[in-house]
């Protein structure tokens, strides 16, 4: 599956500034992987790409935003914010746009990877 790094992301607070952080999606294998990324928390971040292929013996960057705020996360009730990467092995044929929700069911024969992100609000 795919090496995510890293698992923990800081987003120090900064009025009214949006906050960058990157992770980098790893393929070390000689296979196609197809990749999404959720959140609980999706009026505050945004990101980009959310899906994408991992083709083999490359990685794929991943830019997670925490929007502008107004106010320090602890003077909000935003509750724990949580990210999960999702990847399962793919046809090497297929692009991004084909990639759908249902591609991440687990069935018979079929895996699924799922990793939770760590996040901290500073």
């Amino acid at each position: 599956m795919l090496e995510i790094e890293p698992l923990e992301l800081h987003f120090p607070y900064e009025h009214n500034k949006a906050i960058t952080r990157t992770i980098e999606l790893i393929n070390d294998t000689d296979d196609y992987f197809a990749f999404r990324i959720t959140t609980s928390s999706s009026l505050l971040y945004r990101t980009q790409p959310s899906k994408n292929i991992v083709p083999p013996r490359s990685k794929c960057s991943v830019n997670i935003t925490l929007q502008a705020l107004e106010m320090a996360p602890e003077q909000c009730n935003y509750g724990a914010s949580q990210f999960y990467v999702e990847s399962t092995r793919v046809d090497e044929s297929l692009i991004a746009e084909d990639i759908t929700e249902d591609m991440f069911d687990e069935k018979p024969g079929k895996v699924v990877d799922k990793v939770d992100l760590i996040v901290v609000l500073e």
